[in-house]
């Protein structure tokens, strides 16, 4: 049975966690962290807030309920057209040089693994750094480990189909025990990190898609101000289709693709 968390109680417990794990749970939309909230008090058989409060300083546990608010991306090569504009886009960026990626706040691997097999197939995946960030350690050792549920395999394929590969899906996949596992030799040129959108570096694309939706409307400035320092004049920011920039943003990017909310910063910024 769900805990009946009223709005006060919501904010003060989100309050709590912000504070003590430095993860903006105060931020996160009152839906999103009730659902999430209940999925792990039903888990552990807990009636009241003071029971996660005390299991804070147990590292395991930490990581283990951070890994619990992650949004899985579930598919490879969600929304094609949106791969499909990144691919022709990858090629004027790279022709001043090596190529640094940024995926921020990664919540599952097929993010990851459809960046990869696109680079493979145009020939740049040797020359582009990769940086993945995630709150929870469980969660990128799951990312290393490359496996994906068989169930979905049927609309991998059928997205990678979409995407209009050069290969076959099944070239960068074998089948395992545990499922379909990525070619993890692919892998070599990313760094994993464990962090939120902590970003102190040139990118020449970020990718963040479909997950400012599950944060406070008032916050998503926040997650921009910071995409805007990181990326370098001329790179690319990558959002979610239900996503968009506005004021003060409009004057420092321009649009590549509005229906796939992909956005090149200004080599000349505007005023």
């Amino acid at each position: 049975m769900a805990v009946a968390f009223n709005i006060s109680e919501l904010r003060n417990l989100a309050g709590q966690l912000t504070e003590k794990l430095d993860v903006p749970f105060n931020q996160l939309t009152h839906s999103f962290l009730k659902r999430r909230l209940n999925e792990v008090f039903d888990k552990n058989g807990w009636r009241k807030a003071e029971q996660l409060i005390e299991k804070i300083n147990d590292d395991s546990f930490v990581d283990q309920f951070l890994l619990s608010f992650s949004v899985n991306t579930t598919e490879l090569f969600r929304d094609p057209g949106f791969w499909r504009q990144l691919r022709k886009q990858i090629p004027v960026l790279k022709s001043t040089g090596n190529l640094k990626i940024l995926l921020p706040d990664l919540a599952s691997g097929e993010e990851l693994y459809s960046l990869l097999i696109l680079l493979h197939e145009i020939g740049y995946v040797g020359s582009t750094t990769i940086t993945v960030q995630h709150y929870s350690n469980l969660r990128l050792e799951q990312v290393k480990k490359g496996i994906l549920a068989t169930r979905k395999m049927d609309v991998n394929a059928y997205n990678y189909k979409r995407y209009e590969g050069s290969n076959s899906l099944d070239d960068y996949f074998v089948e395992s025990s545990d499922g379909y596992c990525f070619d993890t030799k692919l892998l070599h040129n990313v760094e994993f990190k464990k962090a939120g959108c902590e970003l102190s570096n040139d990118f020449e694309i970020v990718i963040f898609r479909n997950t400012m939706l599950y944060y406070l409307k008032d916050y998503h400035n926040s997650f921009k101000e910071s995409f805007d320092k990181s990326l370098k004049p001329g790179g690319l920011l990558c959002l979610g289709v239900k996503e968009m920039l506005a004021e003060p943003f409009e004057n420092r990017f321009e649009a590549v693709d509005t229906k796939e909310k992909i956005y090149r910063k200004y080599a000349f910024l505007k005023g």
